[in-house]
């Protein structure tokens, strides 16, 4: 079964002439609906992000559509210290809000992003980008 999936990931990615390689939601998995699109979603809820983690290449632009399903205002916020080429990026929504934004990363690594709203990240509303070469 694994054989296959990495079949297909491979097919994807060839088909997609390297597009592919920008992005996959949460995990390497040929069931993910975003692998090959350059673009992920991320759900604001009450207190987490769902999902909390992605990845993405180096160098390679991906688009996140950011959507809050939340009761109450929540922002996805990357510190500057993460984000050397881009120098932090925040975004505000209020409930029901849906917005994109466009993450390059030049750095590989792990990249976390946190709700900065004084006590959100505490309660959990964290998460994580793993970029890879």
């Amino acid at each position: 079964m694994k054989a296959i999936a990495v079949f297909f990931l491979t097919m994807a990615l060839l088909a997609g002439g390297g597009i592919a390689l920008i992005v996959v939601q949460q995990r390497a998995d040929v069931a993910d609906p975003h692998v090959g699109t350059g673009t992920a979603d991320i759900v604001f809820e009450d207190f987490r992000f769902v999902p909390d983690s992605l990845t993405a290449r180096v160098g390679v632009p991906l688009t996140v559509r950011l959507t809050n399903h939340g009761t109450e205002r929540h922002d996805l916020n990357f510190p500057s210290l993460h984000m050397p080429g881009l120098g932090g990026v925040e975004s505000v929504l209020a409930p029901g809000e849906v917005r994109s934004i466009r993450l390059t990363f030049d750095q590989p690594g792990t990249h976390t992003f946190s709700c900065s709203l004084p006590g959100h990240a505490a309660a959990g509303m964290t998460g994580a980008i793993t970029v890879r070469p």
